[in-house]
């Protein structure tokens, strides 16, 4: 079974979970990528990701061509910013096309992503969502447990993807 491990990341939190995911599963991976990157960092890069996402700004995008007929398991990872949906993420989801697909949706955050995996669901509602996933501050907040947790979920999904 092909896997595709799909993320954004800005401070390297969704990327470590990405990493260890595709690792696990010897999936291929994929970063999406701004054309033009936020340059700021702390509270200026809060401020400017959080207006962002509360306007639902649509954010250019490096290429996107991924060829989904390839794989039968899609993961897809976003930070969470503003309590809302990475724009990042969300302007990825409206340029390509994921349907029919089983997929596992994953986000990084600093306090809850619930609403953000819900609205993740809802955008990509042509596809069997297997499963979700948060991880508040991996790199701060016991990185090694994160990544063994995020290895574990990914292997459930994949059990299920197989069924």
């Amino acid at each position: 079974m092909k896997s595709l491990v799909i993320y954004y990341s800005k401070t390297g939190n969704t990327k470590l979970i990405a990493e260890a995911i595709a690792s696990e599963l010897k999936a291929d991976l994929f970063e999406i990528q701004r054309q033009k990157d936020i340059k700021s960092s702390g509270f200026r890069l809060y401020f400017r990701g959080g207006f962002e996402s509360m306007t639902k700004k649509n954010i250019r995008l490096e290429k996107t061509d991924i060829d989904f007929s390839k794989y039968d398991l899609i993961f897809l990872g976003t930070p969470v910013w503003a309590w809302r949906l990475n724009p990042v993420v969300r302007s990825f989801l409206k340029k390509v096309k994921i349907e029919k697909k089983n997929l596992g949706l994953f986000a990084c955050c600093a306090g809850s992503a619930e609403g953000v995996l819900t609205d993740m669901q809802d955008i990509l509602k042509n596809n069997t969502v297997l499963g979700i996933s948060e991880y508040v501050e991996p790199l701060k907040k016991d990185k090694e447990a994160n990544v063994k947790e995020a290895k574990i979920w990914a292997k459930k999904i994949l059990q299920k993807a197989k069924k």
